[in-house]
Order: C-alpha cells, then sequence, then structure tokens
C-alpha cells in the first residue's frame, strides 16, 4: 500500500508506492557511460578557456570565476534590504510625484486589455497590483572549482589526500565568500544530469539574497529549534544511528544515509555528528574524516551499476547573517542583504550535504519527475529502506574498475 512521507527540512510530503517497481519498462534507456576516458577540455591545465584565459598548470584543485556567470553583481546593487519591485510585464506603473505608484484601474476606466473589476469588488490598492508582477535583484558571484588535473578520475577514484584537498578548498571558499548572504557549493556530474564539460569539477554560487530552499530549511529548523530546542538534524541524526535500517556510511565524525522522506531513488543526505552550521566550522580531523567518509559512498555509487554514477549534490550551509538580521528575521526569501564573516552562530542550522542521484534500475534507466510528480505530489518506487541496502551491499573499497578481472 503507498504511504506518505514528510520531509521536515522543507514541510513537503514524498508519496511511497513500492508497487510501481513491478511494472515493465519500454520507455527511454539512455546509459549513464563509463566517463573515465582521459579527454582533454577547456577546465584541463594549460586550456585555453572561451574567454582568452589560460588556465595554469595546476596540480592540485584549481578555482576561477565563472566565464559565464548565472550571478553578478551591477552598479546598482548594494546591500540595503530589498523586497520584491513591482515591475508590469508591460509599461511599468507611473509614479506620481510624492513616489506613489499610480493605479489605473482606479480611474475606473477599463484597462488597456478591455478588462474591468467585478462590480461591487474594490478595485486593488497600487500594493495590490505589484503583488501580482513581482521582481528583485539577484546580486552575487559565480566560480568555478577543478578538483583535479586528471580529467578522467572523478571523487571516488581520487586518493583520500586528493578528496582532502577539495574539502580544503570548499572550507576556504566558505571563508572567502562568506560576504555573501548564501555560499551555495554544488556539482553536477555527468552528462545525465546536465553537466556540460566532463573535467571534474563544481561550482561556487555566491547570493546576496535567501535562495527559495534555504529560506524554506531555514525556517524549518528555525521553528524546530524554538519548539523543541534541539537540532532537528542532529535529533534525526541520533534516530537514524539507532535504527541503522537507512544509514549507508558511518565515519567517526560523518554519517551518509537515504533519508526517510528521499524523493530520488538512491538520494542521500551527509550530516556531520555534531553541531555545524558551515563547512568553515570543521576541525582538521573531521576534514580528514569527511574526505575518507566520501571516497567510500561515492565507491558505493559507482559499484551499484557499474558506471560512473550521475548526481547533482550540494552543501547547505547557515546564511552569513549579521547579528541584526538574525535579531529581526529580515532575510525573507527574496530579499537582498549584507553578509558577514563573523556572523551569528544560528544554533538551529545544521550543516549537510544532498545528494539526487538520477538513476532508477540500472545504468540506463533513470527516474522522471513527470504526470502527477510534476502536477501533484513528489512520488518514489523503490522505499529509502530498500535503497540503503542495496547501496550498503556494494564494496566500499574497491572500485568495480580495478577489481582483477
Amino acid at each position: 500500500m503507498a504511504t506518505q512521507r514528510r520531509n521536515p527540512l522543507t514541510g513537503e510530503w514524498i508519496l511511497v508506492s513500492p508497487n510501481r517497481l513491478k511494472r515493465p519498462w519500454d520507455g527511454e534507456k539512455s546509459a549513464a557511460g563509463q566517463g573515465f576516458s582521459k579527454v582533454t577540455s577547456y577546465l584541463s591545465p594549460g586550456a585555453t578557456r572561451s574567454n582568452g584565459a589560460v588556465n595554469p598548470d595546476y596540480s592540485s584543485t584549481f578555482t576561477f570565476p565563472n566565464d559565464f556567470p548565472a550571478l553578478t553583481r551591477g552598479a546598482a546593487s548594494g546591500p540595503a534590504l530589498v523586497r520584491a519591485e513591482a515591475s508590469d510585464p508591460g509599461e511599468a506603473p507611473e509614479s506620481s510625484e510624492s513616489g506613489e505608484v499610480s493605479d489605473p484601474s482606479s480611474s475606473g476606466e477599463p484597462s488597456p486589455s478591455g478588462v474591468t473589476s467585478p462590480s461591487g469588488v474594490t478595485s486593488p490598492s497600487s500594493s495590490g497590483v505589484c503583488e501580482l508582477f513581482q521582481s528583485a535583484p539577484a546580486p552575487g558571484e559565480c566560480h568555478v572549482m577543478c578538483f583535479t588535473p586528471h580529467s578522467h578520475l572523478s571523487l571516488p577514484l581520487l586518493e583520500v589526500e586528493d578528496i582532502r584537498r577539495v574539502v580544503q578548498e570548499w572550507v576556504r571558499l566558505s571563508v572567502q565568500l562568506s560576504h555573501n548572504v548564501t555560499v551555495q557549493i554544488f556539482e553536477n556530474k555527468g552528462a545525465m544530469v546536465g553537466c556540460s564539460n566532463p573535467h571534474p569539477h563544481c561550482q561556487i554560487f555566491g547570493t546576496d539574497f535567501l535562495p527559495h530552499l534555504i529560506s524554506l530549511e531555514d525556517t524549518h529548523q528555525r521553528e524546530f529549534y524554538s519548539s523543541h530546542s534541539a537540532s532537528l538534524l542532529l535529533l534525526y541524526l541520533q534516530q537514524e544511528l539507532l535504527s541503522g535500517t537507512r544509514v549507508v556510511e558511518e565515519g567517526r565524525h560523518w554519517v551518509a544515509l537515504v533519508p526517510y522522506w528521499a524523493t530520488w531513488p538512491f538520494e542521500m543526505i551527509v550530516i556531520p555528528k555534531r553541531h555545524m552550521a558551515r563547512l568553515r566550522d570543521m576541525s582538521d580531523e573531521e576534514t580528514e574524516d569527511l574526505a575518507g567518509t566520501m571516497k567510500r559512498y561515492l565507491t558505493r555509487y559507482d559499484n551499484l551499476f557499474e558506471c560512473s554514477f550521475p548526481y547533482s549534490m550540494g552543501w547547505h550551509e547557515a546564511p552569513n547573517l549579521k547579528p541584526e538580521d538574525e535579531h529581526s528575521r529580515q532575510t525573507e526569501e527574496g530579499q537582498t542583504v549584507e553578509g558577514q564573516t563573523d556572523c551569528c552562530p544560528m544554533p538551529y542550522w545544521q550543516l549537510h550535504a544532498h545528494y539526487y542521484p538520477p538513476l532508477l534500475r540500472s545504468a540506463t534507466v533513470k527516474k522522471h519527475i513527470a504526470g502527477f510528480e510534476l502536477l501533484g505530489q513528489l512520488q518514489r518506487d523503490l522505499t529509502p529502506e530498500e535503497a540503503a541496502q542495496r547501496l550498503r551491499g556494494c564494496d566500499a573499497e574497491v572500485h568495480f574498475t580495478k577489481r582483477d578481472k
């Protein structure tokens, strides 16, 4: 029988329908591919990028500003709090000398489209009209980080020491970009999830506004802490470790597990065992343990279907808010504020990473979000418990490409 499970980080409900796994599949099959061939790309050492810049002959990680950034900071951007500004899809409403926006419906005349307000209904105020067409600045910055100079070595094929250098660079970027309100580090691995370059790399977005998902997680973690005087994710992790049914990999300081509310078939969340709000809160020992834990659970991923396992992953760390912003909660979604390195400790926020892999039944069959999932409610076939069991059954030590043939 189908059941629903609630995601406490976002408030969403997920439909779990294991019976759907029995249905035959004659749909799309698009192989994830080996993904381990040696290729030269514009991210390789010494390569010339499309803007004419030449990469250094790097031997470890390499970070540079994105040549095609999704976010920039224009001259008009600033740290002041900004809520959504009105923007009509046609011409912008005219402003009077007093600064008020004129409301064309208040004149009683039909609008240019010929639509008039229903009889007996009060014409909306200018603020009401503005609510229908909102926009806001989206200032920020974007960077690219190469994990290794070797195009054929994804993270599970790197040595633990090399992965540790990747984690150290993440920590450095968490500090360097802390003038942003949020720092989002994410990796798209594989063409199946839209990765445009096969070279092992991730991207880093720094935003002066609170993105939607971070806003949801901020709200739910804060409300839970207010009601229970405990961290939502730390309390959740304690219960998962007691059960063990969804735990995939446990290190000394880090745990990787399939969350109870997982949407994607082999989705995982990675959580530290103690309170950490941001990547830069890690100790050297915790950095080392994260590198080793990552190599093990990413090796399990690749060994599951014996392919370079595609996924989208990202770190969610606490926003960099100044004390006055945290006190007044002037951080509604869409607002721009000024980040700060020496920011609030935020005891309710727990650092974590999400992994969203698309593969469902094999290296050729992926999950599609369509139909009822797209129009009604998110749904999964394989239960999280079965997914975790299958991942635990995969070798975490020897990558399938290195087995004795």
